[in-house]
């Protein structure tokens, strides 16, 4: 069987658009132009520029005066609008965001001897006429400059109303929306699905994300539509973000330590040291242009050393060497502090722990093997 190269070319080419497609978290921009008696203005030419990145989208009104630019990626944009015996107007400010359709209409004027351009501020708030969804977005600046506990901006999603976040342990996600289960979530980046098979999380994904590398998302809690969401959950949109026309770049360090902290109750009780608490998260992000206005480069690199011990409440051993509850102990108060030696010979570690937890020490917890 001969293998038609033309045909292997446009099949590749195929597979390439389609993904390129699928990578774009996007929203669209649409609207009526007219002119000063309410009546539509067909062929007219309309323009829309972001002014992050200067790129141009060029279209046409229709016969019915309606232009549209879906697929548009997040951010500011200028529409132009311009026809032949009418003033050049442009609509500056439209600020789009992941999942939510813009409209902008323009009303032409005729055009007088020195009066060909006019500027109209957007930067109004806005209200969703398209449809019925509840829904929040967390914009760039927010999910930069808000106080995050691990630097996952999606944590960010439990401060929107009829979202609870429990503390019981349970075996989902522990997030509910609107009293849905915890493990009915979806969440995209750039439209892909980034869900754990079996128990989708809003806040954790098979992606790393950080504030540094997330440019906005969108979480919709109710009235999802149907390109937008598939679970009863927090169908939560990310869009990553992108290079511009100018080069930027950051380096961060964040700590923690334990000298930094308090010692615990219970530990100042028992004559205890304060747990150990040393959390080291840095990177750096980068982005600009390859071919201005054209093409953009973005990156960014994160990494976290964690050394950490907990104090528990358990005295035996569950399946897999899990430390269970000992319900009667936490109803009494009393909690214990586990140091932490998973292998022991002769009642000492050996994996040449310098502690050398010997089994059955007072006031600390055999992680070995239960009582």
């Amino acid at each position: 069987m001969k293998r038609n190269p033309t045909a292997c070319v446009l099949v590749l080419m195929l597979l390439i658009s389609v993904s390129l497609w699928a990578q774009v978290s996007t929203s669209s921009i649409t609207g009526i132009v007219t002119d000063q008696s309410g009546a539509v203005v067909p062929n007219a030419k309309v323009e829309a520029k972001n002014d992050d990145t200067g790129v141009v989208y060029n279209g046409t009104t229709t016969s019915a005066g309606a232009y549209s630019f879906p697929s548009l990626t997040p951010g500011r944009y200028s529409i132009t609008v311009t026809h032949a015996g009418f003033q050049t107007v442009s609509s500056v400010h439209n600020v789009l965001t992941i999942g939510e359709p813009l409209v902008v209409d323009v009303a032409l004027k005729v055009a007088t001897t020195g009066q060909t351009v006019q500027v109209v501020e957007s930067s109004y708030e806005r209200l969703e006429t398209s449809n019925a969804t509840i829904s929040d977005v967390m914009d760039p600046t927010q999910v930069r400059n808000l106080p995050l506990n691990g630097r996952n901006p999606l944590s960010l999603l439990t401060l929107e109303p009829g979202v609870v976040q429990r503390t019981t342990n349970g075996a989902g996600s522990d997030t509910h929306v609107f009293g849905s289960r915890d493990r009915a979530h979806n969440v995209t980046i750039d439209g892909i699905d980034a869900n754990e098979s079996t128990v989708p999380n809003p806040q954790g994904n098979i992606q790393r994300l950080n504030p540094d590398n997330v440019q906005e998302f969108r979480t919709v809690t109710l009235g999802a539509t149907a390109e937008e969401g598939r679970n009863s959950g927090a169908n939560v949109m990310v869009a990553t973000r992108g290079g511009t026309n100018t080069l930027h770049g950051s380096v961060f360090y964040f700590n923690r330590n334990t000298v930094y902290n308090a010692n615990e109750w219970f530990n100042n009780y028992a004559g205890l040291a304060r747990p150990d608490l040393k959390l080291n998260q840095y990177g750096f992000d980068v982005g600009g242009p390859i071919a201005k206005n054209k093409t953009f480069f973005f990156g960014s690199f994160q990494n976290n050393l964690i050394k950490q011990t907990e104090p528990i409440a358990a005295t035996n051993v569950g399946v897999f060497g899990v430390p269970g509850v000992y319900t009667a102990l936490a109803r009494t108060g009393i909690f214990r502090f586990v140091r932490g030696c998973i292998n022991l010979v002769n009642g000492t570690c050996s994996t040449g722990d310098p502690n050398n937890i010997p089994r059955n020490s007072p006031g600390l917890v055999d992680a070995s093997a239960a009582e």
